[in-house]
């Protein structure tokens, strides 16, 4: 079933009503071999249809204009992953997927702060992970806003980094911490662009995150070319919070 099959009134209910979940990916660190963060992936399973795939109904959202209660719904469900974990001794950062849409409003960046605030998740802990930045029109508010959230010390993650969907330039402007490559680098085999993204980063001081690597050859090379850190199916699925810490008790490095 797709987000066709449902309208904009069944996706604000679903949120109201707590229908939808945050499951969690690793990401490793590539020198150590480290678990070192997870990314929040929102998830909906709808109680006629089954799961509606999540690139979906998030369209469906950014096409009503609820992708605002989606947003904060995802940004408070991380940090309560992420506090939830400390407590029990669990120090992973926690990355959270922001839509453009949402970086044009003072209601994300005044949640954000409240939610740091009331979670007392560390700032340091929490990644917020830009997706399509050619979308915002007016980018130096935005990337004044995103400068001031990382002087509170929250990170910026420049998110599909060479898909058409993000621009080193403005990843710089930002002073962003992070690059993600999209998996279609990844899935491509397109080892030169691979090389030439981490190049760059690095030069501007951004650490890189290589997505989709889902076999070992694809976790070898991402390593030779230069990226700190890896995530995909090779390492682990997404899961339930649950689900990983039971994961995350027999990994091996």
């Amino acid at each position: 079933m797709t987000a066709a099959d449902v309208d904009a009134d069944e996706l604000a209910r679903a949120i109201a009503d707590h229908e939808l979940e945050v499951h969690v990916q690793p990401q490793i660190d590539l020198a150590s071999g480290d678990v070192v963060a997870v990314e929040g992936l929102s998830r909906w399973t709808h109680p006629r249809l089954g799961p509606i795939p999540p690139a979906e109904f998030v369209a469906l959202a950014e096409a009503s204009g609820i992708i605002h209660d989606l947003g904060l719904f995802a940004l408070r469900e991380c940090c309560r992953i992420g506090r939830d974990w400390r407590l029990r001794g669990i120090e992973l950062a926690v990355a959270v997927n922001v839509s453009p849409l949402q970086l044009q409003t003072d209601r994300f960046f005044d949640e954000l702060e409240r939610q740091l605030a009331e979670s007392g998740l560390p700032p340091a802990d929490l990644i917020v992970e830009v997706t399509e930045a050619e979308r915002i029109e007016d980018y130096a508010v935005v990337a004044g806003r995103l400068d001031i959230i990382q002087q509170w010390g929250v990170a910026v993650s420049i998110d599909d980094f060479g898909s058409g969907h993000s621009s080193i330039d403005r990843a710089v402007a930002v002073h962003a911490r992070e690059l993600k490559l999209d998996r279609s680098l990844v899935a491509a085999g397109d080892w030169a662009s691979v090389g030439d993204a981490v190049t760059v980063a690095k030069e501007s001081g951004m650490r890189v995150v290589a997505e989709g690597v889902e076999t070992r050859e694809q976790l070898d090379r991402v390593t030779a070319a230069g990226c700190d850190r890896a995530q995909g199916y090779y390492i682990a699925r997404p899961c339930q919070p649950a689900e990983f810490e039971d994961w995350l008790r027999s990994f091996v490095r």
